[in-house]
């Protein structure tokens, strides 16, 4: 199971779909993968979905992140889930600003730590350590922001886009 959009709490590697194995995720955190069924959900007990499930550390107990089925989808599938997530206001990326970014140690070659922003709170951390936090009161902070820790430059037409918005800092 590769997820490279899922964000701040998803899978760090590859993990291959093997019920309970237990992966290294950011030092000390965890992640694994559950073939189960959702008792909450489903009528059919033989129906299984798999589940990505983390913990921050190995005393604590596994949070699911999301559920996911061995379901193959065709390219107009994804349009219309792409166009639902980022156009329905019923969804969290329509209401609010995220952003994450894994980053690696270059020695071990394994990521060591990450930076968030959700709305105006952006923050590094290495580890379970957050060694720097920025709570961005105006858009021009919120831009500086993506473009130095994230890398992403934005056009002047794409920092207009965010006007009128739920989503718009207005300090």
């Amino acid at each position: 199971m590769v997820d490279v959009g899922f964000g701040g709490n998803g899978a760090t590697a590859p993990l291959p779909l093997s019920d309970g194995v237990v992966h290294e995720r950011i030092h000390p955190s965890e992640m694994r993968l559950v073939h189960s069924n959702i008792e909450s959900i489903h009528t059919d007990p033989e129906q299984k979905l798999w589940s990505l499930q983390v913990r921050r550390t190995p005393d604590e107990s596994w949070q699911t992140q999301y559920c996911f089925a061995e379901t193959e989808f065709l390219p107009q599938d994804y349009e219309i889930i792409n166009f639902w997530t980022s156009q329905s206001r019923k969804t969290i990326f329509t209401q609010a600003i995220l952003v994450a970014k894994m980053v690696m140690d270059e020695e071990s070659g394994k990521v060591a730590g990450g930076f968030t922003m959700f709305n105006a709170e952006a923050k590094r951390k290495i580890g379970d350590d957050v060694v720097e936090s920025r709570t961005c009161k105006r858009e021009e902070e919120r831009v500086a922001v993506l473009r130095e820790w994230f890398g992403i430059q934005l056009t002047r037409e794409e920092e207009r886009g965010i006007e009128g918005l739920v989503t718009e800092l207005k300090g």
